[in-house]
Parts: structure tokens; sequence; C-alpha cells
């Protein structure tokens, strides 16, 4: 009996230890301060891809907790060593003060808010989780064009391999996949009990070790089912519920047509439209090691039916060029990353949609007539930050009357980032990003309207605190499409 008492304390002790070492927490202390009247709206780029966290006008405070627990580190040379089965939890809660309830009627919220089971290289997690799809720089981008973490977080469960797994035999390693599965439940929206549906697959050629690798991959969203009041009484729904059979969530996971023309559960629109508001983009990558640096040519081709799985909307979608420095020498200044991205939208597989055609045309990017908010959650763009809500855009460009969320989903960007470190001083990251917006085929803008947001942002390591950091940014909005913005924002960090 003592023995047993004795094996038990130990093992308490070993899982308390190992838990106590492998939690991390983190405390940030902040506020952003726009400066400029009549708007006082927070720059572009002080609340773009920050999954809902800032709010978009007003002074305000902001308290960020976050508490976490890792994956133990794994070794992939000695198999002998390797854990099999491991789980993690992450919690980030975002306490904001409210300057405008109207903009921005979130309180707290919870960006993660998650647990997670790995067994080998599977991993299934449950939760809200910060997330982008695609194959491009998640530092520095202007933003992932069909998944871009501009909009806030809603739980999802995901079976997935986070890490790309190599195929052995007689491939030896040269192939390797990632792909993932999942459900989600958009809550709280102004359509009642619509779900996500979530997939992606990658494979890239290449062994681990190799010089140049190359990558292809798919990633397809479906928002889906639900019921809303405003569909009563049109031929989008039946009696304002869109279908959510399991016959109906096959059909929108394949993508096919429907069974039926129209039936008891869905009209004539899902019959010929598909079911579910479908998003997507192709990952298209090759990346390329060279002595000190590591290069990333990457393109997201986007689309939301067979015209643009079919590429009659090419080259719509978000091209990039990333540079990463890998030199180690002493140097005063070191260019740790840079990013050069360059996004069209304006093809939409032409402007005529013809709906006897085989690809129909005017494919109105991230607007839907079901979904009338289309591809966004909470009033935030889910897709690329680029295309914009009306709340927060010029006085000029709302007396504009379109029939869409979205008024603007033909544009075309160009964006410049990188993130540097002095030897003696702060880290600095400046992004640089000039639009054009020309409106929809359905209202196009009578001449396009130019936009300028750019971030100047410094982040010091105090020393005498270690695990602490001191940021300060101040961002700028010039142009006419969105109201002209300048602002600072300002925290402490401490993780430990």
């Amino acid at each position: 009996m003592k023995k047993n008492y004795l094996i038990t304390y130990l093992l308490l002790t070993m899982t308390s230890g190992v838990l106590a070492q492998s939690v991390k927490y983190a405390v940030e202390l902040g506020g952003g301060v726009p400066t400029e009247s009549p708007a006082h709206q927070q720059p572009f780029w002080l609340r773009a891809n920050q999954y809902g966290t800032v709010p978009l006008t007003g002074t305000f405070g902001t308290l960020r907790l976050g508490i976490s627990r890792d994956y133990a580190p794994r070794s992939d040379t000695v198999a002998a060593h390797r854990k099999k089965m491991d789980w993690g939890f992450g919690l980030y809660a975002v306490g904001n003060t409210r300057p405008n309830v109207a903009s921005y009627p979130y309180r707290v919220l919870l960006p993660d808010a998650f647990v997670k089971v790995r067994y080998r290289w599977l991993e299934l997690f449950g939760g809200n989780r910060r997330e982008v799809y695609g194959q491009g720089d998640t530092l520095l981008t202007s933003g992932f064009v069909s998944w871009s973490g501009n909009a806030p977080v809603f739980p999802k469960i995901q079976l997935h391999t986070p890490d790309y797994v190599p195929l052995g035999g007689f491939l030896k390693k040269a192939v390797a996949f990632r792909a993932g599965y999942a459900h989600g439940w958009l809550a709280n929206t102004y359509i009642q009990g619509s779900y996500l549906h979530q997939k992606y697959v990658a494979v890239r050629f290449g062994k681990p070790q190799a010089k140049i690798k190359a990558i292809f991959g798919l990633n397809h969203q479906v928002q889906w089912g639900g019921r809303a009041d405003y569909l009563v009484g049109t031929d989008l729904s039946v009696d304002g519920n869109l279908p959510t059979a399991f016959r109906d969530y096959l059909s929108l996971v394949t993508g096919r047509y429907p069974d039926d023309l129209q039936n008891s559960r869905y009209t004539v629109y899902d019959g010929t439209n598909r079911i579910g508001n479908h998003v997507g983009h192709y990952d298209l990558a090759v990346e390329w090691q060279r002595p000190g640096s590591y290069w990333s040519l990457y393109h997201q081709h986007y689309f939301e039916d067979a015209s643009g799985l079919a590429l009659i909307n090419a080259p719509d979608g978000l091209t990039g060029l990333r540079f990463r420095n890998d030199q180690t020498r002493p140097v005063w200044f070191r260019l740790n990353r840079a990013v050069l991205e360059w996004l069209s939208t304006m093809s939409q597989s032409g402007s005529i949609f013809d709906i006897n055609a085989r690809y129909q045309g005017a494919d109105n990017y991230f607007n839907n007539s079901q979904y009338r908010e289309g591809w966004s959650y909470r009033g935030y763009g889910i897709g690329t930050p680029l295309a914009m809500p009306r709340l927060g855009l010029s006085d000029t460009v709302n007396t504009i009357n379109s029939g869409g969320y979205f008024l603007d989903n033909r544009i075309k960007m160009g964006h410049v980032a990188f993130i540097g470190t002095f030897r003696h001083g702060p880290t600095v990251t400046l992004r640089a990003t000039y639009s054009q917006h020309y409106g929809t085929y359905t209202r196009q803008f009578d001449s396009p309207f130019g936009q300028f947001s750019g971030l100047l942002s410094a982040q010091w390591q105090l020393s005498k605190w270690p695990g602490t950091t001191l940021t300060t940014s101040f961002a700028v909005d010039r142009g006419s499409f969105i109201q002209p913005a300048t602002g600072s924002f300002i925290s402490l960090k401490k993780v430990w």
C-alpha cells in the first residue's frame, strides 16, 4: 500500500513539474489614440488582421491576458525519444474600453480558448483559435486572400496535420503533405444557426533538407445553414430556413450540385447555385535556400465557383515574394525579413453574368444573396482586409448605392513590409500599402478611389525586466477610400 502511495506521489510530482515548466503566461497593457478629427478612426494598419480586437473609432485602453501549454519539444532524429501523444491548450482574453458601442460592441473577446491533443503527426483541437489559411508570410502579409485573421474568431472542431508529413518508402521523403478538416459555428451573428465547413490539403515536393521546394494546395470554406427573418417570403429559402440535412452537407462538402432542383428543404436558388456560400483559393509556391537567406515566391488564386476553380478568373488573387535573413554575424542593423505583395481581384471571370453559360462570370467576390453580409463575421471581412464593409469608409464612398454588403470587391494593391533589428536598439516594423478600389461589376465607381496606409512600429526589449517588451506604433491613412486617419498605439508586455 505504501509503495502505491509513493508511486502515485512521484507521478503527480513529475506531472505537475512538467506542466509548470511548459505553461507560458503573458500580460499586456496598452492603448490606442486616434488623433485626427472628425472621425477619430483607428488607422488601417493598427486594426487590420487583428482578429477584431481593436475598436474602429475612439481612444481605447486594452488589457490582454494569455496562458498556454504547448507540446513538449520533439526529436526528429532519435525515434526512441519521440513522444507519440501530447496535449496543450490556449487561452487569450482581450478586454477593451468601449469608446463607441455602435461601431464596436465587444467589451471582452476570446481570440484563443481551445484545447488540443496530438497523436504522432495528427492533431485534434476544439474551441476558438487564431489562424490564417494559405501559403505565404504570416508576419508581414497584407492579408491572405480567403482567410486572413482579420475577423473575430469563432469556435471550431478541427482534425489536421499541423506540420508537413513526409512520405517514406520509394518516395524517400521527397513528397510531404498537410491536410485538415473542420466544422465551425458562426455564433451570434445576423443569421442564426449558420455553420462553417472547412478543409485544406497541401503537397510539398522536395525533401526537408532540399534547397528548392515546390508547394501546391487547396483551401475550401463554406458558410451554410441558418435562419433569418429577411429570408422569409423570398425565393432564397423555405420559410426563412436554409438547408441543413446531412445529404445537403455532403453536397456542399464535395461542391457538387444538389440532387433536386428544388424540394421541401431548399428553393431553386440552391438547386442552381450549389448549397452554401463557397469561398477558397489555390496555393502555389516555390521556396529556395541560398547561403545566408531563404526566399519564397507564392500565389493564392481566389475562387468562389467553378469559373475560379477552372482559372477563368486568372490572375485574381494574392502574389508575394518573401525574403528571410539567416545570417548571424553582428551588424549595426539587420534586415530580418521583407515582403513584397500584389493583390488583384479585377477579373472575376468577366463582367457579364450568363446563367446559361458553363462559367457564368461577374463572380461578385465576398458578397452573397442568401447571406446578406457575405464573407464576413461580426462586421469584419474574413478574407483580405482590403475588401471592407461600409463602416469606416469615406463619406464620399458611403454615398454610393450598392446592393452588396461589400460595395467594393474589385481591387488592385501593392504592399511592401519589412522587419529589422538595430544591434543596440529596437526591432522595427514598416508596412506601406497602396490600393485602388473600383467598386463591383454591379456598381462600378465612376473613377477608382486611391488609398495609402502605412505603419511604423518599434519593439524595445527592456533589459532590466527580462521578457518585457515596450511596443510603440504610429500609423496613417491618406486617400479617398477610407476616412483619413492618424493614430498611435503603445503597450507594455510581459511573457514568462
